[in-house]
């Protein structure tokens, strides 16, 4: 083998040893996004009866921050923050990075209690039919504390902190929406603090 040739074979096969050293193996989230699934169930099954005296829920069956939906979340947060304390940053960034658009609300989850996830185009459809909306509402769903929204919840890395919005309508002018901020000891989840976000 010539010099040339083994300069060469040199430096190819230093290339492959320093790829192969710094290629990173392909990372697993399915766990950690199993615990969030998992938590974030949890979290839900505690709230709802903690909010509503009513045990059959109508769920709206995608994610909001507010009555408006998701479009104000940046700014809506910063208000519920100057009234809240000691929420951690990274359970605040974690409530900003999963609310950055609506999404889906499982529709397999088991909260402890009756739910029923309403599409916005079901909705649309109850109310659009004349005023008598919220009557044709309650005849569907008697045992309903009105339409809630929920958005996904955002949590610490210990998964001990929880913050979450929910939001209820119940008639034409009645329904508030809050964020809560729950912890979480001994494997139980509790509220801490509650910020509420609309009345009307």
């Amino acid at each position: 083998m010539g010099i040339a040739m083994a300069r060469k074979f040199l430096l190819i096969s230093l290339a492959i040893s320093v790829a192969a050293c710094t290629t990173k193996p392909p990372s697993s989230p399915a766990p950690m996004e199993h615990q969030v699934d998992v938590e974030e169930q949890a979290v839900y099954a505690f709230l709802l009866p903690q909010m509503y005296r009513n045990k059959d829920y109508v769920i709206m069956a995608s994610t909001a921050t507010s009555a408006t939906g998701v479009d104000n979340t940046a700014q809506t947060l910063d208000y519920i923050l100057q009234n809240m304390h000691g929420v951690a940053p990274e359970t605040v960034e974690s409530f900003r990075a999963r609310n950055d658009m609506a999404y889906p609300i499982r529709p397999d989850m088991d909260l402890g209690s009756p739910y029923t996830l309403l599409s916005q185009a079901a909705r649309n459809k109850i109310f659009s039919q004349n005023q008598s909306g919220w009557e044709i509402f309650y005849n569907r769903y008697p045992q309903a504390p009105g339409i809630t929204s929920l958005s996904r919840v955002g949590f610490n890395a210990g998964f001990d902190q929880a913050l979450v919005y929910i939001g209820t309508q119940s008639n034409w002018l009645a329904g508030a929406g809050y964020y809560i901020f729950l912890k979480k000891a001994n494997g139980v989840w509790s509220i801490d603090q509650q910020v509420m976000a609309w009345i009307s």
